[in-house]
Parts: C-alpha cells; sequence; structure tokens
C-alpha cells in the first residue's frame, strides 16, 4: 500500500480533498492505528492554533497596514485641445482609473495581515514550522535559550515561567508573550530547537514581578504541565545550571 504524506493527511484535516480522496483517507484510516494517531495529533494542532491565532483576526488592522489596501486612483491625464478647438468633439479628458481590489480579495489580505500580527513583532518571527510542528522563533527562542524566571525582567517581551524537566527527559519552560494580544505556551527542548506542544490565549499579567509563576497559566498550557511533570520545577539554581548546559 502507499504511504500517505503529512501533506496530504493535513489537507484531509483541513477539509481540502476531494469527496473521493477524503473517502480513501477514511478508510485507511479504519485499518490503520498510527495513521488515525498521525491525524488526531494534526487535529489538536489545528485546534490550538485556531485557540492561539483565532482572536486576533477581531482586531483592528493597524492603520499603516490597511494603508497598503486602499485603492489607488491612478494620475488624470492632462486636457489636450486638439487643433480645431471649437470643435466640442475635439477636446478629450482621459477617464480616471481605480486599481480596484475585489472584495473577497481584500477580505483575504485583512485576514492575512491580521493573522501575522501575533508571529511578527518588531519584524522578528515569533514561531517557525518544522516537520509540520511549531518551534519557538525569533524573540521566543532567545527568551527561552537565555532567561531565567528566577531573573525577570517586568519590560521584556516574553516572560519566562516554570521550568521543569519531563517525564521524557527532555527540559520544558512556561512562557507568556507579552506584546498584546498575550499569548502562552509550553516549550520543550528538542534536537532542533525549542517544540511548543501547547499554544493559548492569555489574560494580560497582573500583580507585577513577584506573583506566582504559574497563578496565570492557561488551562491548557496548565495541563499540558501535568501530564509532563516529573519530580519538582528547577530552583534559582537547577535553573542556571540547565541554561550552563544547553538545556540539555
Amino acid at each position: 500500500m502507499n504511504p500517505i504524506d503529512d501533506d496530504t493527511l493535513q489537507a484531509y484535516v483541513d477539509g481540502a480533498l476531494t469527496a473521493a480522496d477524503a473517502a480513501r483517507i477514511d478508510a485507511a484510516l479504519a485499518q490503520d492505528d498510527a495513521l488515525a494517531r498521525r491525524v488526531r495529533q494534526m487535529q489538536t494542532l489545528n485546534a490550538q492554533l485556531r485557540a492561539a491565532f483565532d482572536p486576533v483576526l477581531d482586531e483592528p488592522v493597524p492603520a499603516r497596514l490597511s494603508a497598503l489596501l486602499e485603492p489607488q486612483a491612478a494620475p488624470t491625464a492632462p486636457l489636450t485641445v486638439l487643433e480645431g478647438g471649437r470643435d466640442s468633439h475635439a477636446s478629450r479628458r482621459r477617464t480616471p482609473r481605480r486599481w480596484l481590489m475585489p472584495g473577497a480579495a481584500l477580505a483575504a489580505s485583512v485576514a492575512l495581515l491580521a493573522a501575522g500580527l501575533w508571529w511578527w513583532h518588531a519584524g522578528d518571527a515569533l514561531v517557525r514550522m518544522h516537520d509540520g510542528e511549531p518551534y519557538a522563533a525569533g524573540v521566543l527562542g532567545r527568551a527561552l535559550d537565555q532567561s531565567l524566571a528566577s531573573e525577570p525582567d517586568a519590560h521584556a517581551p516574553v516572560a519566562i515561567g516554570l521550568s521543569f524537566r519531563a517525564a521524557d527527559g527532555r527540559i520544558c519552560r512556561t512562557f507568556t508573550v507579552r506584546t498584546p494580544p498575550a499569548r502562552a505556551g509550553l516549550a520543550c527542548r528538542a534536537a532542533t530547537g525549542w517544540a511548543l506542544p501547547v499554544l493559548s490565549p492569555s489574560a494580560p499579567e497582573t500583580g507585577g514581578e513577584l506573583r506566582q509563576a504559574a497563578s496565570s497559566l492557561p488551562p491548557a498550557v496548565q495541563a499540558a504541565v501535568d501530564a509532563r511533570l516529573q519530580g519538582n520545577v528547577f530552583d534559582a539554581q537547577q535553573e542556571r545550571a540547565a541554561r550552563a548546559a544547553g538545556w540539555r
């Protein structure tokens, strides 16, 4: 039997396949538990991404971005008077033309710009995709690499919460992106960087730097921590030692 690649499975999860192709996947899922497990993982990831990013679509697009979508009028040609200008038909003015974007394309462009606001802050991407999975990038990746929960910075764009060693041996860290709209998540160290198994909307921080690190974790993030935590979270000394060791 030919293997079904991840692109085809993702199209199935997104509802982008034809009825015949979807029926073929349905039949394969009924007979292949491993394949069904891959589909469930993709569906879970899709749900997490929607929960994390869909609220951004409700926010107004910044003026500097929406201005790029405004139709622009082409310059009007000057009045040209032909020989025998007394003739009323001898002078013509070129009709002004506007470059109009179809309504559907305009709406899609606005949606893409809005959805991209959380992914891009100060020109720095926070999330990258690798083998179909989200990983930390940019300021988020640097914060996970360098910042310590025991040395909080109230002005940093990313706040680190708990650090701990998961049951599978990997080091995981919770984080909050303070740049609106606030987002929280769990990152676990992998060979290719910080994998992001959970991303979730988060309430703005209150109570200053000394509040409990896990007190405002969204339920999805807290559940992911509970499922992975083995033993205690790192204290300040353990956290510094883990950073020195490259979070291995």
